[in-house]
């Protein structure tokens, strides 16, 4: 049973930062200044418990040893999270983090994503 319990928060987990990431990549790409702005820096202390400022500070020593305590599940979300963020609000040092962590979930994984591919386009066109 606590099996189970463990794999249905996860999975409530990812459907609800989903839905929070549809939010973010909407307001991207129907970014209009007259509209009400998004609360990024919710995303980050809500779904992965830090805030905003560590990420936009920390070096891949210390983004790695965060990411090392996270679900698998949790990592492309958090990357697409800094990635939309980094491109919403000109950051690069977000935009660096969410390339470094998309490149270390398809190493470490094996995986192949062309979504993955075309985030990482997106990112190095920015940067």
């Amino acid at each position: 049973m606590g099996i189970r319990f463990e794999k249905d928060t996860i999975l409530n987990w990812v459907n609800d930062m989903a839905k929070y990431l549809r939010l973010v990549v909407d307001h991207y790409e129907h970014f209009d200044k007259e509209k009400e702005t998004l609360d990024i820096d919710k995303g980050y202390t809500e779904y992965f418990k830090k805030e905003r400022s560590f990420f936009q500070s920390s070096d891949t020593a210390e983004i790695d040893q965060f990411i090392s305590s996270l679900e698998p599940e949790q990592l492309r979300p958090l990357a697409q999270l800094l990635m939309y963020d980094g491109l919403i609000h000109k950051d690069k040092a977000l935009l660096k983090n969410a390339k470094y962590i998309f490149e270390w979930n398809m190493n470490k994984t094996n995986s192949f994503s062309f979504d993955d591919y075309g985030f990482l386009a997106m990112i190095d066109k920015e940067l």
